[in-house]
């Protein structure tokens, strides 16, 4: 795939197409938003399945743990701790979606905030560039997260079922419960009866192929908006730069400032809605590592070999997205770190009072650094992101010494 297909209008490339028809599917989002037909009907049975089934989820993990407690073995309870963790995420994403500010940035998302708009209005080159780039980062990491929630619904939908396979015997004994991904209350019991088992299993597959498929999805979406935050910054920062050359007439330079104040609004305002409408999800993806990584770090130590990938998927999906969202989110604040600095870099001096006056207030106006605000005020970043896995690591520690 050459250059030149990322320069196309985003609603005609497949990628986005894809994206729009799963987050409808998933009950992340609505193509329409998009620009896009209505969704079919199977796309509208599978949403709302999702929007009812997923808090029914949660909840049916918590009845089933407080009626078998007593019976749950080491290894069962280390699943259910594992596995409740990314299904609340996963509410988290699909309820995010309903949100006011995630609606409205979701219709103006390729019809207005996209960089292509400001491409296809300038045919700069530098914008040029600036578009094939952040296309080429949202894919691939649009990719890695596919991958890995996709490889870790396989594994717990596959390599489960193989391990009762294996341990048909002890099963048969009651000496070992058969092994799902999701621990969850039913009017029959499945933890001996291969039939039942199985009945759960399938039932369990889907509804983990729905979690797994609606946080990668919004996560996805979310990179989407934050890259073209970043790019629509370095655009800004290239204009302030390459603008204001000599001989430009009074009028000219107004009008090249009154342009760049509207830009620095819009993205302003475009940051300040991602944060809004992602703000929940952010504070979501950080919770579940803080409370759920140090149960997965044991079972990936002490789970066995025959379950290590089960795990192994998890951390990559589970604490790999939010490091990449925590290093997107710091490149915002570093990228306007810096502006003020581009601004009082022009060449303000040979200007007019009047557009002196409004080179101030750019400067003012850039001063306020673009630092995202998860839900609640926490900040998010490289460093929060670190204490989160520092405390992680002690929780294991702490976890490991008193099991053994």
């Amino acid at each position: 795939m050459g250059d030149e297909y990322y320069l196309q209008p985003p609603a005609s490339q497949k990628f986005y197409r894809n994206m729009a028809n799963m987050m409808s599917f998933f009950s992340v989002g609505d193509r329409e938003a998009w620009g896009y037909n209505k969704m079919n009907t199977i796309q509208h049975i599978s949403s709302i399945i999702s929007l009812i089934f997923a808090p029914v989820c949660a909840i049916s993990q918590i009845v089933y743990f407080y009626l078998n407690y007593s019976e749950l073995s080491f290894d069962v309870m280390g699943i259910i701790f594992t596995i409740f963790p990314a299904t609340c995420l996963a509410n988290v994403s699909i309820y995010s979606s309903r949100f006011k500010t995630y609606k409205s940035i979701s219709q103006n998302f390729l019809q207005k905030i996209h960089l292509y708009n400001i491409y296809e209005e300038s045919k700069d080159e530098f914008v040029k560039n600036k578009l094939i780039a952040m296309e080429k980062n949202t894919r691939w990491t649009s990719y890695y997260l596919i991958f890995f929630f996709v490889f870790a619904w396989f594994g717990w939908t596959f390599i489960a079922a193989v391990n009762n396979y294996n341990h048909k015997e002890l099963v048969l004994n009651h000496t070992v419960r058969l092994q799902t991904c999701l621990y969850i209350w039913m009017p029959f019991d499945y933890s001996y009866n291969y039939t039942n088992w199985f009945i759960l299993h399938l039932i369990n597959g889907y509804t983990v192929l729905a979690g797994v498929s609606a946080t990668m999805i919004f996560q996805s979406i979310s990179y989407m908006l934050l890259f073209n935050v970043i790019s629509h910054i370095h655009v800004l920062k290239n204009s302030l730069k390459i603008n204001f050359k000599d001989g430009l007439s009074d009028q000219d330079v107004r009008e090249k400032l009154r342009k760049l104040v509207e830009y620095h609004i819009f993205i302003s305002k475009v940051f300040r809605d991602t944060e809004l409408a992602l703000g929940f999800n952010v504070a979501g993806n950080y919770l579940q590592n803080l409370f759920g990584n140090s149960v997965l770090l044991y079972q990936l130590m002490y789970g066995g070999r025959e379950n290590m990938m089960l795990y192994l998927t998890m951390l990559m999906a589970y604490t790999g997205g939010p490091i990449l969202m925590s290093f997107v989110l710091e490149e915002i604040r570093r990228q306007t770190h810096d502006l003020p600095d581009v601004v009082y870099n022009i060449p303000w001096e040979k200007m007019s009072i009047s557009n002196q006056k409004t080179v101030i207030l750019i400067i003012k106006r850039s001063q306020i650094l673009m630092d995202f605000k998860a839900l609640g005020g926490m900040k998010a970043g490289v460093g929060p992101m670190i204490s989160i896995l520092k405390t992680t690591f002690s929780y294991y520690v702490m976890l490991e010494s008193t099991i053994s």
